[in-house]
């Protein structure tokens, strides 16, 4: 009879997702008091969690092995959110530009203490490091394919030089919803959304509407 060999794999994979998910919480609870994730350690982490210190190390190489899955699929979410912006055409109008920037704001917003968490670690973590560089690669990619297509049909302003363009307005919206985002009120967050429209729209799309 041949052995099975699913069943032990799958709850392990169960269980490492359920330590993941209790060490995130500490994790953000930390964050939360001011502690910093360069700075946590390891022994701070799995006291906290009430987990042992052999027990983390056998689901995780370190820190930035803790995120690396969550990051991944936060990633895809955003990129899903950011679908609506890039939806957008001839038609679209300074308040449909605020609604699908809103989407991504929306998505954000909730995870901002753990990307604050991503963002530190990539700063000695040589893996967090390249997939944050891969999802700002794929995010100006995907803004400078918009901002072509635009100016081929005529809606985002000819003059602009896309990738220059598209690099700016992503490495910004990034450093924006780091550091901003996290710790704005509701109201604040649609001032802020507003002020993010605002940036877009005079950019991309107001000098082809005059």
């Amino acid at each position: 009879m041949a052995p099975v060999t699913g069943r032990p794999r799958s709850s392990r994979a169960q269980r490492r997702e359920e330590i993941r998910g209790r060490l995130l919480e500490v994790v953000e609870e930390l964050l939360a008091e001011g502690e910093s994730f360069t700075e946590l350690s390891v022994e701070r982490l799995v006291s906290r969690a009430e987990l042992s210190r052999s027990t983390f190390y056998v689901y995780f190489e370190g820190k930035g092995d803790l995120l690396t899955a969550w990051f991944e699929g936060i990633t895809d979410a955003l990129e899903g959110s950011a679908a609506g912006w890039w939806a957008l055409g001839a038609d679209a109008r300074r308040e449909d530009l605020r609604a699908a920037l809103d989407a991504i704001v929306v998505t954000y917003r909730p995870h901002a203490t753990l990307m604050a968490a991503i963002y530190d670690a990539a700063a000695y973590d040589l893996a967090v490091r390249e997939l944050v560089e891969g999802m700002m690669s794929t995010n100006a990619a995907a803004l400078r394919k918009h901002i072509r297509a635009g100016q081929a049909a005529g809606f985002v302003d000819p003059a602009l030089a896309a990738p220059q363009v598209a690099g700016w307005l992503t490495w910004m919206a990034e450093r924006s919803l780091h550091q901003l985002i996290r710790t704005a009120t509701d109201g604040e967050l649609r001032g802020l959304v507003d002020a993010y429209t605002g940036i877009v729209w005079n950019t991309l799309y107001a000098p082809t509407r005059r």
